[in-house]
């Protein structure tokens, strides 16, 4: 049975294509569409729905940054880009560099909520990390853009901050492989596959993690084995005796206990192989990344639950696909 393609974009009409991509790593998911017809201007607060008549769904809501008009025959390209883009976006200069924004005594989790505030991001959830800063006297922040200081608190503690498809900020415990809790939202089989592909490396492996601090603060964590998510066990993966080490550093770690943590928490994200499918399905607008779905395939010789770890939806007048990178 053959089904009719759907779009329907705010205020954007007798579209041709229309491209998106979302990542566990991008700061924003980003879309860009090609029209006919176009009355959007920059910073307009778009919602992109796609799939088929009878069955689409929207995959997000964002903000226009650019608009490209081309002549003969007339055509728009339209970026647009996720909510996360205002804190790409915005920049922490004081107008006096004496008066810089400043706190004391703040939990992780309370100090991106304030930081999100500054750039107008105030649709905040968040799970608690039992992290304080400056403890022992103020941390003054200046001259930084504030996703950037908000991946570094992210990055540093193993946390991850992202916006998701309706514009809520979010700075949880969400590790970039299937975790503990987890539900899969659907299942992937042969029928649905395209193509695809199924790898296990350790290239992003690290089973070293160093922690530098402030006043020479500073800390490790290390293992000899590493977890294999297939066997669901550590391994002697690396040769015994041999470490690949990662060194994180940030001036408001400010104690003994807190670079400890910083260290032992990437340590458990960092030393682990990783599984990963690639595959390409008939395009399902319902799937984005920070899922978890079921892959059941015999050509694949895989049958798990994987986290969707970047989702491309292509769209056009040659179909509708998706495309997956898949972790376990």
């Amino acid at each position: 049975m053959i089904s009719n393609l759907y779009a329907d974009v705010t205020n954007i009409s007798q579209i041709t294509d229309i491209r998106f991509s979302e990542s566990h790593n991008d700061s924003a998911p980003l879309c860009t569409i090609s029209a006919i017809s176009n009355s959007t201007t920059i910073g307009d607060e778009v919602t992109v729905d796609i799939g088929y008549d009878g069955d689409h769904a929207e995959i997000m809501t964002g903000y226009v940054k650019d608009i490209t008009k081309k002549a003969s025959p007339t055509e728009y390209s339209i970026t647009i880009y996720g909510a996360m883009i205002r804190a790409v976006d915005y920049f922490l200069a004081s107008s006096n560099p004496n008066s810089p924004f400043t706190r004391q005594n703040i939990s992780a989790e309370d100090l991106v909520r304030d930081l999100m505030a500054e750039a107008g991001l105030t649709n905040y959830g968040y799970d608690a990390t039992s992290f304080v800063f400056a403890t022992q006297g103020p941390l003054e922040i200046n001259l930084v853009g504030v996703h950037d200081y908000c991946s570094m608190i992210a990055n540093t503690l193993a946390w991850h901050l992202y916006a998701d498809s309706d514009g809520k900020v979010w700075f949880v415990d969400r590790k970039p492989y299937v975790m503990g809790g987890d539900s899969s939202s659907l299942t992937i089989t042969d029928s649905d596959i395209l193509s695809g592909s199924y790898s296990i490396s350790e290239r992003d492996l690290r089973n070293r993690i160093v922690v530098y601090g402030r006043n020479g603060i500073s800390a490790t964590a290390s293992q000899g084995t590493s977890y294999n998510p297939i066997t669901d066990s550590n391994e002697q993966i690396l040769p015994a005796g041999f470490y690949k080490s990662v060194v994180a550093s940030a001036d408001w770690i400010d104690s003994q206990s807190m670079a400890q943590g910083a260290a032992n928490y990437n340590l458990d994200l960092l030393n682990r192989l990783q599984v990963e499918a690639n595959i390409q399905i008939q395009g399902n607008a319902d799937i984005h990344a920070r899922d978890v779905i079921t892959v059941d395939s015999d050509s694949l010789d895989i049958d798990n639950d994987f986290y969707v770890y970047t989702v491309d939806h292509t769209w056009g007048d040659k179909g509708f696909t998706t495309s997956l990178q898949l972790r376990m």
